[in-house]
Parts: structure tokens; C-alpha cells; sequence
């Protein structure tokens, strides 16, 4: 305990002798003679109680102890809050961080947890005098603050606090910690921290207080709604890497359910905003799960995919979007020298790329011999498919080299007469030891009187065989293959699959940009089953969809990191980047001839557009779905954590306790309190004696 007017102590304390020295001038009055047989009873009286002896002294020690109590009113004692100071002539440094992350959006009973932090901020700036200094910093996935230093500028202060935006981001306290250790580096006395925010555990539980002086005292302000309920899109996936126009694609949504009952809702995915699906999902209280839904995205060009759940007190993560790019129709090569290719390995290859009437799939698959592979062939395609094929001479091995290095892809099917020469004319191209297999003699079943070999061993990891992850692996056992080259691994590249005897079956080599697959069997019903298995188109189009390595633009990113573009000039000369309330995006360039590279931090969820005539780019941005469980963290484990380490950190509430966390409580109430009822007592103890003397007398 402590008081404001302790000057006045030795002045005032002389106050609390004066009912002593009354008593000691009244014994000096002149004093009244009785009778004497009066006189003598009342003394019989007296002397057979003892209080009435002692009543003098009583009476002292009451107003003596009375007038103490005034006194210690007017010296306003506090008592000691928060490990507050004693000292209020020195100016405060107070500093305030308020968490900017998308959990304090939350709207619980007609308020978000970010608009009552700035209602408790508010108070706070209430109690500083013109002498105290304040900052105040947002802490998102950065930290910004009002100002370069602590300032006296209350007004700029409390109009920063006003203009704070909604938070899509989470929250980096380790980092505003550092800022919050800067911008008190220069201040004396004790600075006071404010944390105004919702303790949310995964933006809590790992916070470093070490940057932040020893002296500061720590104040953890809590703005979050008493039941903080929530359900939310976490995440969408798409099936496939690439989307050919006239695919169907499976779309894969996540759903978190962060409350004490089921969810059961439905999940509604738009297209370009028209066209919708609908699925019920079922979610149990406090986890998450998984739907499916086939979503056909529409003709090529690009498509702006959103999926939605019906909206709760969190709306901004019951949204998801989903940036999808479908390409036209593809054509694809198949160079062979067969002698019938509409029969046998070309035909079962083109039915498994096509397998529609009228080519009304997404590939288009068109048949060349050798001699006709030319710069003006490889110019239209991306990917190329040989098989039985003729011999390939130094100059088209030349030019697949090229179109490889740039990012073409080539799989190259192992049956033909000519492989060894073709595959010993590649390799001149590419390189001495790019190649991942060398090739010997060629062992056909019939010949050698041994049985069908089949697949022992792979690296099902690749992204060329996906399709026999997991239970689907079962579908190699039912391949068996009859002719095969003795092929051993050169350790260029990767092996994928291998046979029994560990012959590799299937390999893999980058050179450059591109990617060339060599298949160690035939699809042709003499040499394999494989064309008779109903995986086998499913196969081919995968392998595909996968086998350039161009790496496509994600579907989606999250609030606050980097994306980056390449497009041409012309688009960004005449079109501007616009985020999804339209404002401009700012945008930082970089020249690369005649495209040109951009880079922007988007700051809030939606689709980041540029448009012409139509829709040129689209990137989709979502909130981080770490953000959607709003369950707080223990309110004792940050104090706690901090006394560990020396430092001070308290639970504070409303205005009452950001005044009594200045200096302390007052508590000059209770002595008056205490006063007023010795004047009770004494009043008391005054009818007591009356009461008494008029009974024995």
C-alpha cells in the first residue's frame, strides 16, 4: 500500500494526538462539588465497574483511532495492482498491440473481437496524460506501427486505431515483440505493453517475449466473444495438375467443423459465378473432413472456381477460391514406322489418348513416321509418343533434343528394331550420360521359352504413376509383359519400375525444362496385356497430363504471400491488376524481353483479376486455415511463462483496471468507511454507559 499525499503525513499526524490533549485540558476545569452522600454513591457505583473506569481511555483510543482514519483518507492511500509504480510524476511510455489476424474478425453478439480491441484501446488511450508517450502496432503476418517511435501525438494515435481494416492474415507476436523491443529501446522507466487480442492457440502458443525489456509490465487484454463458434473451408484440391478442355475434374474440399455440435450443410461450388454443385456434408464436433465432387469447369480459357458452405460468424473463411486453366484440345504425336498403323500399337495408343467418336476428347492424337518428325511437327506439340519406331538420324535426334531441353516431353516405348541406334543418336544429342538406361540384346518370350515377366518394385511416389498408389497397386500384378530389351540402369535419371529379375521396366530423365519417359515394353497385344487392361487408358492420359514439367501457377495462395507471373507487356500496358473490391493491386515488374515478370502481396481474400475483352489472369487468394479454430489458449500459461523468465504479465479488463494499473487502487473509501463506523461504536458505547448508569442509579 502506498499514498499519493504523503507530504502531508508529518503535518497531519500531530491531528491524531488532539483527543489525548483534550482529556489531559479537561482534568484542569473547575470542578463541581456534590453532596456528599450523592457524591458517595455514585463512586460505590463506579468503582463496582470496571468499564466505567476505563471509560475515559476507551473514548480516547475510539476519536484517536477515528481521526487516524480521516487522516489516512486525506493522505489517499492505494493499494498495489499489477506491479504498479509509486512514483506518478514520471511520464508513462505505453505501447499497444493489437492482434490484426482473420480470428478477430469474429462477430460474437453484434461485435468482432478486432472491434472490441479497439473499444478497449480506447480506454487505454483515455488515461494517458499530455506528458506520456504512445505507440501502437498491428500485429499480422507483419508488424506495422503508428508511428517511427513513441509519440506524444494522442490524436494521430487514436485516428490509426480507428482506421484499423479487418485482418485476413495470422498473427506474428514473435515478430511485433522485436518492433515492440525497438520502439521502447529509448524510453526510461517502466513501459507498460497492452496485447489486445483473442489468444487464439495457434497464434499464442509459441510466442518469444525474450526481445522485450525485463522492465516492461505485460498486460493481456482479452477481446474474444464469450463462445467463439466457427465452421469453415479449409482447403480444395483439384484432381489433376492439368485440365484439358472437356475433362471432367474431381474436386476434393475439406470442411472444419470448430464448435459442440455435428455439421451437417451443404457445399455449393460456383463456376465463372453461374453455374453451381451441391453436397451435403457431415462433419462431427471438433474435426474436419473430406467430400468429393465431379465438376466439369467449362470450355479452355480461364475459370474462377468458388465453393461455399452457408455463412456463420466468421463468414470471411466460409468461402474457398479456386483458380482453374483449361487448355484446348492438346495434340499429341505417335511416331512409328509400323507397317499397319491403324492396327496394333499405334491404334491401342491412339484409342487410350481418344477413346471418344469423333475425337470428341481432349487429346488429339496424330500418327508420323520418323522422316516426318520436323521443327514445324514439334512446334505444335508438347508431347510425343514413339513406338516401332524407325531409325531416328542425328539431325531429328538433334531437333527431340531441343524440343525436350525446352520443355517438350517425350515416352518412348522400347520395341522397335532400331532402339539401340536411335537411343545411342539421342544421347549424342542430349549428352554424354543424360540417358537413364542402356539398352542390349532384345529377349522376345517366344524365343526364349521363359514366362511372362511382371513388375516387382516401384517408385510410386513419381507422378507418373499415381493411379497404383495404395489399394490400385494390385493393377500391376495383372500386367504381364513377353518382350523386353536387356536394359541396365545407368544411374542418370530414375528408375520406376522394375521387373522381377531387376530389369528396369520403366525410367525416367530430365534434360533441360523437358522430360523423357522410356518404357522397357510394348502396348502391342503380342508383346503385353497391358493394352486388355481397363487401366491402361487411364495410364496413358496420366502420364500425359504429367509428362511436361512445365510447373503450372498454384490454384490458389494464401493472404500475405508472394505471388508471381509472367505476361506479356501489352496485357499489363493496357490492363491493371485489380483486387477483389477493385481497388489497383500494387504490383512490382520485371523486364524479361517481351514478357514481363510481376510480383504482388495480395492483403485480403478473392480473386486478383486483370481483364481485357475478357478475363486475362485470375489468381485466387484464401485466408490460412490455421486461423478457423478459435479455441483460446490457457489464460494462466502466459503469465506463467513469463515469470519464468523474470518478466511481468497480468490479465487486465475495462477502464476501472487500465486506472488502477497506473499507480494502484485507491482505497481512501475504506478508511472513510472504517471512520464512520467508529463514530457508530463510539455512539454506541456512549448509550451503553447512559443506559447503565441510569439502571444502578
Amino acid at each position: 500500500m502506498s499514498f499519493l499525499n504523503l507530504a502531508l503525513l508529518p503535518g497531519l499526524v500531530l491531528l491524531a494526538f488532539l483527543p489525548l490533549v483534550i482529556h489531559l485540558l479537561n482534568l484542569r476545569f473547575p470542578r463541581v462539588f456534590e453532596f456528599s452522600s450523592v457524591k458517595h454513591i455514585r463512586e460505590t457505583i463506579a468503582q463496582r465497574s470496571r468499564i466505567f473506569r476505563l471509560r475515559h481511555w476507551l473514548l480516547i483510543l475510539l476519536r484517536t483511532a477515528l481521526i487516524a482514519l480521516l487522516l489516512l483518507a486525506f493522505l489517499k492511500p492505494l493499494l498495489r495492482r499489477f506491479n504498479s509504480n509509486a512514483d506518478r510524476k514520471a511520464p508513462r511510455a505505453v505501447l499497444i498491440v493489437i492482434d490484426h489476424s482473420l480470428s478477430m474478425e469474429h462477430q460474437g453478439g453484434g461485435l468482432s473481437s478486432r472491434q472490441r480491441a479497439q473499444n478497449e484501446a480506447e480506454k487505454i488511450l483515455a488515461t494517458l496524460g499530455a506528458e506520456d508517450s504512445v505507440n501502437i502496432v498491428t500485429a499480422g503476418q507483419t508488424a506495422q506501427s503508428c508511428f517511427f517511435e513513441m509519440s506524444r501525438n494522442h490524436p494521430d494515435a487514436k485516428h490509426f486505431l480507428a482506421a484499423i481494416k479487418p485482418g485476413y492474415s495470422r498473427a506474428d507476436f514473435s515478430r511485433a515483440n522485436t518492433v515492440a523491443a525497438r520502439l521502447l529501446a529509448q524510453s526510461s522507466g517502466r513501459p507498460e505493453i497492452y496485447y489486445l487480442s483473442d489468444f487464439q492457440r495457434r497464434n499464442w502458443a509459441n510466442v518469444d517475449f525474450t526481445a522485450l525489456p525485463p522492465s516492461a509490465r505485460l498486460f493481456f487484454v482479452d477481446c474474444a466473444p464469450p463462445h467463439p463458434d466457427n465452421r469453415a473451408i479449409l482447403g480444395a484440391t483439384l484432381s489433376q495438375s492439368q485440365v484439358l478442355a472437356g475433362d471432367t475434374v474431381t474436386l476434393e474440399v475439406e470442411v472444419g467443423n470448430f464448435r459442440n455440435q455435428p455439421m451437417q450443410e451443404p457445399v455449393k461450388v460456383m463456376i465463372d459465378g453461374s453455374s453451381s454443385f451441391e453436397k451435403e456434408v457431415s462433419v462431427a464436433p471438433w474435426s474436419t473432413a473430406k467430400i468429393t465432387l465431379p465438376v466439369p469447369p467449362g470450355g479452355p480459357g480461364l475459370h474462377q472456381c468458388e465453393i461455399r458452405i452457408p455463412p456463420d460468424d466468421l463468414p470471411l473463411d466460409d468461402h474457398y477460391f479456386l483458380t482453374i486453366p483449361v487448355l484446348e484440345k492438346e495434340g499429341i504425336l505417335i511416331v512409328s514406322d509400323a507397317p499397319d498403323p491403324k492396327r496394333d500399337a499405334v491404334l491401342f495408343l491412339k484409342t487410350a489418348l481418344n477413346p471418344y467418336e469423333d475425337h470428341a476428347g481432349s487429346l488429339l492424337p496424330e500418327q508420323i513416321p520418323a522422316a516426318g518428325l520436323t521443327s514445324a511437327k514439334l512446334a505444335a506439340v508438347r508431347k510425343i509418343f514413339f513406338t516401332h519406331t524407325g531409325p531416328l538420324n542425328e539431325a531429328t535426334c538433334k531437333l527431340l533434343a531441343d524440343f525436350v531441353f525446352h520443355g517438350g516431353g517425350i515416352c518412348y516405348f522400347l520395341d522397335g528394331e532400331n532402339d539401340v541406334a536411335n537411343f545411342a543418336a539421342l544421347e549424342r544429342a542430349t549428352g554424354p550420360g543424360t540417358l537413364p538406361l542402356q539398352l542390349g540384346a532384345r529377349r522376345i518370350a517366344k524365343n526364349v521359352g521363359a514366362a511372362a515377366q511382371q513388375i516387382i518394385r516401384g517408385d510410386f511416389k513419381s507422378r507418373y504413376l499415381r493411379l497404383f498408389r495404395e489399394a490400385n497397386r494390385q493393377n500391376l500384378a495383372l500386367l504381364e509383359f513377353y518382350d523386353i530389351d536387356d536394359a541396365a540402369a545407368t544411374g542418370a535419371g530414375k528408375v520406376l519400375l522394375t521387373y522381377a529379375d531387376d530389369t528396369p521396366a520403366m525410367a525416367s530423365a530430365n534434360h533441360g525444362l523437358g522430360t523423357m519417359l522410356f518404357m522397357n515394353f510394348s502396348v502391342s497385344e503380342f508383346s503385353s496385356n497391358l493394352a486388355r487392361q481397363r487401366i491402361f487408358p487411364a495410364w496413358m492420359q496420366e502420364i500425359v497430363k504429367n509428362l511436361t514439367s512445365d510447373e503450372p501457377l498454384p490454384l490458389s495462395t494464401q493472404v500475405g504471400e508472394t505471388v508471381s507471373d509472367e505476361i506479356w507487356k501489352s496485357e499489363l500496358a493496357e490492363n491493371a491488376l485489380r483486387k477483389p473490391g477493385g481497388e489497383l493491386a500494387d504490383v512490382k515488374t520485371e523486364p524479361l524481353g517481351e514478357r514481363i515478370g510481376i510480383t504482388f502481396t495480395p492483403d485480403e481474400p478473392g480473386f486478383y483479376t486483370m481483364r481485357g475483352p475478357k478475363l486475362l489472369h485470375s489468381y485466387a487468394v484464401n485466408p490460412p486455415p490455421d486461423e478457423s479454430d478459435l479455441r483460446p489458449i490457457d489464460r494462466a500459461l502466459l503469465p506463467e511463462q513469463l515469470s519464468e523468465k523474470g518478466q511481468a504479465g497480468f490479465f487486465v479488463q475495462g477502464h476501472e483496471d487500465f486506472e488502477n494499473l497506473i499507480l494502484g487502487k485507491p482505497i481512501f473509501h475504506w478508511f472513510v468507511l472504517a471512520a464512520v463506523a467508529l463514530l457508530l461504536i463510539e455512539l454506541l458505547f456512549q448509550l451503553f454507559l447512559l443506559r447503565t448508569a441510569n439502571k444502578q442509579s
